[in-house]
């Protein structure tokens, strides 16, 4: 049975209970694989490239991977953090060597490896939707360029999506909630970042359709 791995940050990662409502992209997106098809989320909270090379977790996906195998590769928004010198990794210089070879190395064992930018953030000013995310969607583009491998953009259609669901409403696919609702915030939250389950089908939705569009291959992958 082929796998479709995701590696990424918290935007796609599995949740524990006690953080739900908080939900992943990559946990919704099981439903659009074709039977043959098995999916392995090794996305994780706070994960930027950078440590997940220190901390072994891409050596252990590579050790699993096999020919025929899919790759989802989502960093960026810990990348970002440069002031955190175990995560940070600035856009066109270790950002970018980072994705090369990891690319390289699932290439290697034979696995069709694609490219996700960030999702966008909800942040607003003044009533206009911010883009956060700097020079990492472009080096990442530009990695995948070099590597010869696609990069689907995400980080654009979401701002998009944002900005047509309004300021107030797209709260909804967002951590950003009052007080009362959900039992394990109590108080609320105004978390612009993670998704709620909302979110998550919203974008799970999105890379599916990404997908369709790129090849036969892909149609291989998801209904």
């Amino acid at each position: 049975m082929n796998k479709l791995f995701i590696l990424g940050d918290s935007t796609a990662a599995r949740k524990e209970e006690a953080a739900r409502p908080e939900t992943g992209w990559g946990e919704a997106f099981g439903k659009y694989l074709r039977p043959g098809w098995r999916l392995d989320n090794r996305a994780i909270n706070g994960r930027s490239t950078r440590d997940t090379i220190s901390r072994g977790e891409f050596a252990a996906m590579l050790s699993e991977a096999s020919s025929g195998d899919i790759a989802l590769l989502q960093f960026g928004h810990n990348d970002e953090k440069l002031d955190d010198p175990a995560r940070g990794a600035r856009a066109w210089h270790e950002y970018k060597v980072n994705l090369i070879y990891m690319a390289n190395a699932l290439m290697e064992k034979g696995v069709r490896v694609i490219f996700l930018t960030s999702i966008a953030r909800r942040s607003f000013a003044e009533g206009e939707l911010l883009d956060t995310h700097g020079d990492w969607p472009a080096a990442m583009k530009a990695a995948a360029a070099e590597c010869g491998i696609d990069c689907i953009d995400m980080t654009i259609p979401t701002m998009i999506g944002i900005m047509m669901k309004g300021e107030e409403a797209s709260k909804e696919y967002f951590m950003n909630f009052a007080s009362g609702i959900y039992p394990n915030y109590p108080d609320g939250d105004t978390d612009n970042t993670h998704l709620r389950p909302e979110g998550a089908e919203w974008v799970a939705g999105m890379v599916y359709r990404k997908l369709r569009e790129l090849d036969k291959k892909v149609e291989a992958l998801v209904l």
